[in-house]
């Protein structure tokens, strides 16, 4: 059996080779081999260097230079030419446990000898598993009730697909390990960085026939310590407005409740506002583009609705400020903006 790992990056020279050493040193079972696919993608700092230095010396190591493709396409671009039976992701900035491949070996094996015995087809397409964060390693990220050991087919997906509607929980790219047959979109989208898991996981378990889970965290996250400062990009709500399209029509097919749907998108809207007030744009910027936000359809449409009930606080808040208090929205939302910049000002005086 072969894995492949694919590693997309873009100015990550500062974590690279945490994680790609974390790659290396996987264990496996006899007979199995991994590959690991280093997809760099318009990279300004030495990272390209890097790629290059890890393909020279290992002979598993592959990397392919692209322009600014973004993480979805990046992603797909090596699934592409990945040889592995089963594909895993790995952000440039995180960690493999390194028992991830050796758990998920076994785990396959297991249903491949549950196919012998009975005569039927019970490999997994797609294996979920949680993570956890670097300072934690040991505490699950997420919280997911699914029965280890057992396969899911049929009506029994319905369990995942509720859940990609109705949470985030399965979002992230690097908690599934996804069976070649089914891991290539073939659908170029350049750009898409902001819900590009979303859209990806959302199109594994819809083509999934079968779906396995095993409750242990084998990926480290590592936390960022970066606020939402200088957050802002245009191309945030673009590619959201993408990507719930994308997620409208999965929601149809499967025939579940759109209300969810209506409470993540207005979610997208308090983020949208968040990225704005919270950025390193001047004032007189912030007021702008707030006023293209507000006057977006997506936003007038969706942005009334309640957000869902495990959204962030700091997103409620926002919400909050702009639904809570009756007219004059625009008012507190740039006034809390004033109180950012004014904070950001007084820490820049207090470091000189």
């Amino acid at each position: 059996m072969i894995f492949t790992i694919i590693v997309p990056v873009c100015n990550g020279e500062k974590f690279l080779k945490e994680a790609v050493d974390s790659a290396l040193s996987q264990k496996v079972h006899s007979g199995d081999e991994f590959e690991i696919i280093l997809v760099e993608n318009g990279s300004t700092d030495d990272t390209p260097r890097i790629c290059d230095d890890y393909a020279a010396s290992y002979d598993n190591v592959s990397v392919i230079h692209e322009g600014r493709i973004g993480l979805y396409q990046a992603r797909q671009e090596g699934i592409k030419i990945a040889k592995g039976d089963y594909i895993l992701a790995l952000d440039a900035d995180d960690k493999l446990k390194e028992n991830l491949l050796q758990t998920i070996g076994t785990v396959i094996r297991e249903y491949s000898e549950k196919d012998t015995a009975y005569g039927g087809n019970s490999q997994p397409d797609l294996i979920f598993y949680n993570a956890a964060a670097m300072d934690e390693p040991e505490r699950k990220l997420k919280p997911l009730y699914f029965i280890e050991g057992k396969l899911y087919t049929g009506n029994e997906i319905d369990i995942f697909r509720k859940m990609v509607v109705q949470s985030d929980k399965l979002n992230a790219m690097w908690i599934k390990c996804i069976r070649r047959d089914i891991a290539y979109i073939d659908t170029r989208i350049e750009g898409l960085n902001y819900g590009e898991d979303l859209y990806q996981t959302a199109e594994y378990v819809d083509r999934a026939s079968g779906i396995a889970y095993i409750d242990k965290a084998l990926y480290l996250y590592r936390r960022s310590g970066a606020s939402l400062t200088s957050s802002y990009n245009k191309a945030f709500l673009d590619n959201q407005k993408l990507v719930w399209k994308k997620i409208d029509g999965l929601t149809n097919k499967w025939q579940e409740d759109v209300s969810y749907l209506n409470e993540r998108k207005a979610l997208t809207c308090a983020i949208a506002i968040a990225r704005i007030i919270y950025s390193s744009l001047s004032f007189s910027e912030k007021r702008t583009k707030l006023k293209e936000l507000f006057d977006d359809p997506f936003y007038k449409r969706f942005s009334v609705f309640e957000l869902p009930e495990w959204a962030p606080i700091e997103d409620v808040h926002i919400h909050e400020m702009v639904y809570g208090g009756g007219p004059g929205a625009m008012l507190r939302i740039l006034t809390e903006a004033a109180k950012h910049d004014m904070k950001v000002a007084i820490k820049k005086l207090i470091r000189i």
